[in-house]
């Protein structure tokens, strides 16, 4: 039976919330915090926010229609996928634009397959989200796997292609480095002052990602569960932003940090290793945790590594396809 693929409306969610929910990462089991373990708990007695944990905002009705009223205002949308009368996939279309050579794509994010045929729906989708970017005259279909699903050996042989290697590191909170001098210019950041800043985690596109961290979205509730905090910092020569969470639904409580940087400054790995340790001096001193975790580009690994920072040794690729624009 063909695969069809439209727009999702409102009226989709009971049926999205029934596609996402048996990929929640804790084997089907539902906990007040799946972190923690402990006992079980029926669905239906958690909050939206126990929920979320879970698996974001596609694990709860209320939290998912909220997520795709901030993606429908964001100028994105959400394609359904069906056979006959069932919805067999979903994916999540974000339009972005950042400074070159990143430029302007759309962004697929959190791509779901569930029933048979799943290389076929997963192929439809994305052939779709093709379609839309075309649409809307954007040269590049982006993607990154180990976050918004999809086969990433299939999408290479399919004509995307690496674009940027991401690595995440951590250090303990005890293992801060001795910072340099530096000055704060801010202590609370809006993307629009960070849109000429090159956003290092593109895991998520950047504007997408401030909005995860801060909760923006969200109507409050995950206002105890993620509590956002961000900066600008004045090193040196150059400016380093930075924008992040705690997450104190963790055992041992983390942070999450993501660094932005200016063009001029971005391969200066001497400048970055310097900034990063003023960023930890600064986050630390106002948001204490036991650790504090980033994500960055491949190259830029051994210079965090020179300050404390470990793991950093899984592949997480940013894909992109390429796309000629054509003619009417």
């Amino acid at each position: 039976m063909d695969v069809a693929v439209r727009p999702a409306t409102e009226s989709d969610v009971p049926a999205l919330v029934a596609l996402h929910r048996p990929r929640q990462e804790f084997g089907g089991k539902w906990y007040a915090n799946p972190f923690a373990g402990g006992t079980q708990a029926r669905y239906e007695d958690l909050t939206p926010a126990q929920r979320w944990l879970h698996g974001g905002p596609w694990m709860d009705p209320p939290l998912l229609r909220l997520h795709l009223e901030r993606i429908y205002d964001a100028r994105g949308v959400v394609l359904a996928a069906e056979r006959g009368s069932s919805l067999v996939g979903s994916v999540e279309l974000w339009p972005a634009e950042e400074p070159l050579p990143i430029g302007g794509y759309l962004d697929a994010g959190t791509l779901a397959v569930h029933g048979r045929g799943t290389a076929e729906v997963e192929r439809a989708l994305l052939e779709a989200a093709v379609r839309e970017a075309r649409g809307r005259d954007l040269r590049a279909l982006d993607v990154a796997p180990l976050h918004a699903g999809g086969d990433g050996a299939r999408l290479l042989k399919e004509g995307f292609s690496v674009l940027i290697e991401h690595r995440t590191v951590h250090i303990e909170g005890g293992k801060r480095p001795k910072p340099p001098a530096y000055a704060v210019q801010s202590t609370a950041p809006s993307y629009t002052e960070l849109r000429e800043y090159v956003a290092l985690d593109h895991t998520e596109p950047p504007s997408f990602r401030i909005g995860n961290l801060q909760n923006e979205w969200s109507a409050g509730l995950l206002a105890d569960l993620s509590r956002p905090f961000g900066a600008i910092l004045r090193v040196d020569f150059a400016t380093i932003g930075v924008t992040g969470r705690e997450c104190p639904w963790l055992p041992e409580p983390e942070a999450e940090i993501d660094l932005w940087v200016p063009m001029a400054a971005l391969g200066n790995l001497p400048w970055f290793r310097r900034a990063t340790a003023a960023v930890l001096d600064h986050i630390a001193t106002h948001h204490p945790a036991a650790r504090y975790r980033t994500t960055v580009r491949a190259h830029q690994v051994p210079a965090l590594a020179d300050l404390g920072f470990e793991d950093g040794v899984d592949a997480d690729p940013w894909l992109r396809k390429h796309l000629a624009v054509r003619n009417l």
